[in-house]
């Protein structure tokens, strides 16, 4: 009887794994498109104390850059016993706080980057095995003459603004040398890319401009390109050449104008005023023009998007964050 038993055991056994094999082939992948998934996406998050990277560099002082916390996310594959001998590529954030979770962004939508990075990873789309290890740059929210100047806009100013090279000089001075020491990442510059938005990628695009050694591609959505950063451009076009590009822009094209209130904007649990300055965008394209054609001038390789109708906001950008993820990171 046990014999039996035994035997009609395996059968069904064996009966189920078959069945499972097949069944796990015909399990839809998650589709790429947004809305991607909110949150860590199984990942985890380290922060870096400002002490351990603003207080050590006696090169920048509190009035020009704030002293603030870093936060890294490390994806699940970094705990991951397969992974313990593997060298992570980088990804460098601007704006930071609003790149992962919609509960921290200051208009209550994220770029929900996580979620597209683990997309892009379980659909094999990256060129490395996991996902990159993402270093969340907070910008600063304080004003340096309250109500007037803002220090995130001079943080992430043009190229010929003290307190922007000061931001790039600490991140690749100081911040990128403690992540090799500290994290499993890859030294290798076409393994470390930058990217942000609005602003932010403009300080995207100054950090690889003076630091193309150590820096691999830029992603720049929205950008707010100011004239001494397209000067610079023009200046380092040979050094761009071997680099990843990316830019789009959103606003009024062709027949197709931003409506100038979007009810999904205010549909948030945080932040209920967000209007996604409506108009940005379309007075933003001028200088990504003119941005590419300087690039195309110069032989250089970039991708350039443009969607019809997209607004300044976070949201807008999470439905395209994958877009700069696959250029920047993409086989």
């Amino acid at each position: 009887m046990r014999g039996f038993l035994s035997a009609v055991f395996l059968f069904i056994s064996d009966d189920v794994g078959k069945y499972n094999q097949e069944y796990r082939h015909q399990v839809p992948v998650r589709p790429l498109t947004p809305p991607f998934p909110d949150g860590l996406c199984g990942g985890r998050v380290v922060t870096i104390p400002p002490e351990e990277t603003y207080a050590i560099d006696v090169n920048f002082n509190n009035v020009v850059l704030p002293p603030r916390a870093i936060d890294v996310w490390l994806p699940p594959e970094y705990d991951q016993e397969e992974f313990v001998d593997h060298n992570f590529p980088l990804l460098f954030c601007h704006d930071g706080q609003n790149a992962m979770e919609d509960a921290s962004s200051w208009t209550g939508a994220s770029w929900r980057m996580m979620g597209a990075l683990t997309r892009l990873s379980e659909r094999n789309l990256l060129r490395y095995p996991t996902p990159p290890i993402v270093v969340l740059l907070q910008s600063s929210q304080d004003d340096l003459l309250p109500g007037v100047v803002r220090r995130r806009h001079l943080e992430y100013s043009d190229t010929a603004n003290r307190f922007a090279k000061a931001h790039v000089d600490f991140v690749a001075k100081t911040v990128l040398p403690y992540l090799h020491v500290n994290f499993r990442a890859s030294q290798k510059a076409s393994d470390t890319h930058v990217i942000g938005s609005s602003l932010g990628g403009q300080a995207s695009f100054h950090m690889l401009l003076r630091y193309p050694e150590l820096f691999g591609g830029a992603g720049c959505m929205s950008p707010a390109f100011q004239p001494p950063t397209l000067a610079m451009a023009a200046t380092q076009l040979d050094k761009l050449r071997d680099k990843r590009i990316y830019m789009d822009i959103g606003g009024d094209i062709d027949q197709v104008k931003v409506s100038w209130f979007d009810v999904m904007d205010h549909l948030t649990g945080e932040h209920w005023w967000n209007p996604g300055y409506w108009w940005l965008d379309t007075q933003l394209a001028p200088s990504v023009d003119a941005m590419s054609w300087a690039l195309k001038q110069g032989n250089v390789p970039h991708s350039y998007k443009k969607f019809a109708g997209g607004r300044h906001n976070e949201r807008a950008w999470s439905l395209r964050i994958h877009q700069p993820l696959l250029y920047l990171l993409g086989k």
